[in-house]
């Protein structure tokens, strides 16, 4: 069977993660074509990889390359403008989460997506980590009960902050750029919509977020329609490092991840006490879970049917929670 040919736009950190794999880790699929705007980074991938076709146009990328799929790792604010250029070719579409800005993008998007018919798989990786999708099979056999109360903490470092308030504009609040893992889980991991939900936080460090009604750390707690509820806790301003946690409470048991977000399995006993290093950056953490989930795309456009990859539906259920909890958010502001 031949090898899928992937044309990949947007090279920041993660853009270069999801090409790395497609070049070094995945064997059916070939890295053909990389695009990104900014013309120091391609003459990099010239230097130093085994050289696909390099384009600063997505849409000249598309007409040229005699591509099979794309990755779409660019900024938020142009997914939509690159699905539709996209779906035109009749591509199969690997998307960064979150699909849209907002969810009548997301909506729209998935429209698009049933229109094109091919595999379109959203890049929610924490479903393709070990521990959760362990977690997930649990779950599924009974061996908590019904699952009735998901809690997630998603944090990033403090010394990211600056960046993030620069980016922020370009992909969304965070509410919606980071909290959308937390909402694809609890809907993943109950098996239930939202209903209703209550919000509150503020930029506590970094003023620069609270112009656009943004936060640095966010709460929000949700009524789902089975009754089950989930908490959830986005933030920006960690001391120790990246951290990401999660608890699922059934009637029969409970499941934690990630408890301690340790870099290794090393204990240092010292004059200070008990020592261990956290991981302090995204990657570190989730570098396994996206090799999987881009590697699950490539084989299921050589298998023709999407089985395990998350849709564009399960994208727009996660944003739609996102606006829910935004709504929230704004109504106690005036209050």
């Amino acid at each position: 069977m031949k090898k899928v040919r992937v044309g990949l736009v947007g090279l920041g950190p993660l853009g270069k993660v999801h090409a790395e794999n497609l070049m070094y880790r995945i064997p059916n699929a070939q890295l053909a074509a990389v695009c990104t705007r900014t013309q120091s980074k391609l003459d990099e991938v010239q230097r130093d990889w085994e050289t696909p076709e390099t384009y600063t146009d997505f849409a000249e990328m598309l007409d040229k390359a005699q591509l099979d799929a794309v990755a779409i790792i660019s900024p938020t604010n142009v997914h939509l403008e690159h699905v539709r250029m996209a779906v035109e070719k009749g591509l199969h579409i690997f998307i960064e989460k979150p699909t849209g800005m907002n969810a009548a993008e997301c909506a729209e998007i998935e429209r698009l997506a049933a229109q094109n018919g091919k595999i379109f798989a959203v890049g929610f990786m924490r479903r393709f980590d070990a521990s959760y999708a362990d977690a997930k099979r649990r779950i599924e056999a009974g061996e908590i009960g019904a699952p009735i109360f998901f809690r997630g903490y998603s944090l990033d470092p403090i010394w990211q902050g600056e960046a993030q308030v620069a980016r922020a504009e370009a992909n969304g609040k965070w509410f919606v750029d980071m909290g959308v893992h937390d909402y694809d889980l609890a809907r993943w991991l109950l098996g239930a919509e939202p209903k209703q939900a209550f919000a509150c936080g503020g930029a506590y460090v970094f003023d620069g977020f609270a112009k656009n009604h943004d936060v640095d750390n966010g709460f929000s707690l949700v009524k789902f329609d089975n009754n089950a509820a989930a908490f959830f806790y986005c933030g920006r301003t960690a001391p120790h490092g990246s951290h990401v946690e999660s608890e699922i409470i059934g009637t029969k048991g409970t499941l934690r991840i990630c408890e301690s977000p340790r870099r290794a399995r090393v204990t240092q006993f010292t004059g200070q006490g008990e020592v261990h290093e956290c991981i302090d950056h995204y990657l570190d953490r989730w570098g396994e879970a996206y090799y999987q989930e881009l590697q699950q795309f490539v084989n299921e456009v050589q298998a023709g049917e999407q089985s395990q990859s998350a849709t564009a539906a399960d994208c727009t259920g996660a944003v739609k929670l996102a606006e829910m909890i935004l709504e929230a958010y704004e109504e106690q502001l005036d209050k």
